[in-house]
């Protein structure tokens, strides 16, 4: 940039800055014109915007207009993810490729058909044109990128035909671990490492760039991916996704979209902040702890005064679940397994407790009942299985991939309206520009 045109640019920002209040919006004009700001209710639970068949969060129950929270269920085309989870056994891990048929297709697949998803998830890649040296910092921006270079790789990017969108977006569910480890490495990598594993075991292996690994290991990654698989239509990315859908365009754009909305740190970019706010934990308890210390640490984050100052427990509290998170509970079930597994069970019990003092302290400081949401063990597992606090957003893009295909293909089927809601204007009107 000249010098004229950056002191020039440096006028602007300084014009925009002392006009900032024409951008702000009296908080009293939401409930003043019935605005649902963030698309929430008044009793905090979300605005109903569409209808699907995907997947079902429940967190709690309306009786005669009243709010009763219960236990969470988190529910994949009719089935539990605990059955879902609890159907994996023996040396087999293999159940996000289930997962991913069955929020794709609609129902779970056979052996025949898992083995040949597994197969085409490892085989149907485009590496045609990966750039592994982007000048980002950020591996989600350079993923974005990677999705929409595939539409220029693509002899009929706007086909419109459901079955082949279905294809695309598997294509892009297969190659986006590989775009994401090379970013990551600035090693190109064009095949899976372990082409008779499931996707669980070469992720690991890709993360860490070494091929040992404990079968506890794979279970416990297998898990998470299959519990960030999609979590409904209405959570930010996916809800991106179908907005940006209801256009009728290409799936490489909606895929992209998502991602954006998922490197925002009040979505996919949460279990980072764990990982932080952990680090400090185990820094403060290093000569010892107790369930009193715990709590005056818990009430000293919710007071400005430990780790970010930001007042926020991160990994505490959730929009819908209320009681329990099933995505927390499962998790801390597998932590604990490989926590035995790698001699971490008092670093893992400092994490349980924590929880707990957690809690306590959002009850007594904001009188609201919570629990540990999905990102409290997250970051922990993945701590545990020696992946860089850096991936854990692409980790999750990684896993939602197969949600935003199933929600994309759905509402292109069955919602065939552009989504455009209003607002309404609340600024000044002027007199003519001659007045």
């Amino acid at each position: 940039m000249k010098t004229n045109e950056r002191n020039y640019m440096k006028t602007l920002k300084q014009i925009y800055t002392e006009n900032m209040a024409y951008n702000q919006i009296d908080p009293s004009l939401y409930a003043r014109y019935r605005v649902k700001q963030g698309l929430r209710n008044e009793n905090g639970t979300g605005v109903k915007v569409g209808l699907t068949k995907i997947c079902d969060v429940v967190g709690y129950q309306m009786v005669h207009g009243k709010k009763h929270n219960i236990d969470g269920q988190l529910i994949y085309r009719g089935y539990s993810v605990d059955d879902l989870i609890r159907m994996q056994s023996g040396d087999m891990v293999d159940g996000y490729e289930q997962v991913a048929f069955l929020l794709i297709m609609g129902r779970l697949p056979d052996q025949e058909e898992l083995a040949q998803f597994k197969t085409i998830l490892k085989d149907e890649i485009n590496t045609n044109m990966i750039d592994e040296q982007y000048e980002t910092k950020s591996i989600l921006n350079a993923l974005q990128i990677e999705i929409l270079k595939l539409y220029g790789d693509d002899p009929n990017p706007d086909d419109d035909e459901l079955p082949d969108r279905m294809q695309k977006g598997i294509s892009i569910l297969a190659s986006i671990p590989l775009f994401v480890f090379s970013q990551y490495h600035h090693t190109l990598f064009t095949k899976y490492p372990l082409h008779d594993k499931g996707l669980a075991e070469n992720i690991l292996v890709l993360a860490r760039n070494e091929e040992n690994y404990t079968l506890q290991e794979a279970r416990l990654m297998d898990t998470l991916l299959m519990l960030h698989a999609d979590h409904g239509g209405g959570n930010n990315s996916t809800f991106a996704n179908v907005v940006i859908t209801s256009t009728g365009t290409d799936i490489y754009s909606c895929i992209s979209a998502a991602i954006g909305s998922l490197k925002g740190p009040r979505h996919g970019g949460a279990a980072q902040k764990v990982s932080g706010q952990f680090d400090a934990l185990i820094h403060s308890c290093k000569n010892g702890w107790d369930d009193q210390k715990l709590e005056e640490i818990a009430y000293s984050l919710l007071a400005k005064e430990y780790y970010d100052r930001a007042g926020l427990i991160y990994g505490i509290g959730h929009a819908i679940y209320t009681k329990s998170d099933p995505r927390a509970v499962l998790i801390k079930e597998e932590c604990r397994k490989l926590a035995i597994e790698k001699g971490l069970e008092d670093e893992f019990e400092l994490f349980s407790h924590f929880e707990r003092a957690a809690c306590k302290a959002m009850k007594r400081v904001k009188g609201i009942d919570c629990c540990a949401n999905v990102d409290f063990y997250s970051g922990f597992a993945y701590r545990m299985l020696g992946i860089d606090s850096s991936l854990f957003t692409s980790m999750f893009s990684i896993s939602r991939c197969a949600g935003w295909i199933a929600h994309h293909l759905e509402n292109r089927q069955s919602n065939r309206k552009l989504i455009r809601p209003a607002n309404i204007y609340v600024g000044e009107r002027k007199g003519s520009y001659n007045d």
